[in-house]
């Protein structure tokens, strides 16, 4: 699903910088998006890692993402993604877990030296996350302006806070099943905004609308 995804956002992507073009010289052009140099386009440039350089300079992979540590951490009620980065995030981390001390290790003192030691330090952020609550983090996390967030499930982000406040889900009234819930549209434009107009059609409801469209008379297979 994350390769559909993907490669249908390469496509509207490209339909709309041929449309630019199109406006910009009067001539249309015919658009390929191949899946799979699509998907090899978008995971590869940090994975090339030593093998950029020729002749390499190393093995393939971003070891930062492939870490096992490297995921959302288990915290004493559910699950939570935080990533510190700065002097400053880390200082107030440190601070939050009472462990100043991390601060007089070589080892984490300074930019350079925690890219160097991501491992222990992700291991370090796991073991720290499973002595309090989701809640409990979230609230130590926002006070110190840390970047995170809670992992939610499913029926969770229904009732996400933020969603409620961005009015994202949207409720729709579909002529044969009902009402339904959809996502709403996450571009915001501030002089064209979205909207669903429209319902999810059902099976063929627009074939003599697109036959009509392209000089086909609905129910034949000839020219109208």
């Amino acid at each position: 699903i994350v390769a559909d995804k993907v490669v249908g956002l390469n496509v509207s992507q490209a339909i709309a910088m041929a449309l630019f073009a199109r406006e910009r010289t009067g001539k249309g052009q015919f658009i390929e998006v191949p899946m799979f140099e699509t998907m090899v386009d978008f995971l590869m440039p940090e994975h090339l890692s030593g093998l950029i350089f020729e002749p390499p300079m190393g093995g393939a992979g971003y070891a930062r993402l492939l870490n096992p540590y490297r995921k959302p951490f288990r915290t004493r009620d559910g699950y939570m993604s935080v990533v510190p980065y700065n002097d400053g995030q880390w200082r107030r981390f440190f601070e939050i877990a009472g462990r100043l001390d991390m601060l007089e290790d070589p080892r984490f003192a300074t930019v350079m030296a925690r890219s160097r030691h991501f491992s222990e330090l992700y291991q370090f952020i796991e073991e720290t996350l499973l002595t309090r609550t989701n809640a409990e983090w979230s609230a130590a996390f926002e006070r110190a302006e840390l970047p995170f967030a809670p992992l939610e499930s499913f029926e969770e982000l229904l009732d996400d806070p933020h969603l409620a406040a961005t009015n994202f889900w949207q409720r729709v009234e579909h002529p044969t099943e009902g009402s339904l819930r959809m996502p709403g549209i996450p571009v915001k434009y501030s002089e064209t905004p979205g909207t669903i107009r429209r319902h999810a059609p059902n099976l063929g409801e627009h074939t003599d609308e697109v036959l009509r469209e392209i000089g086909m008379k609905p129910g034949s297979a000839g020219p109208g």
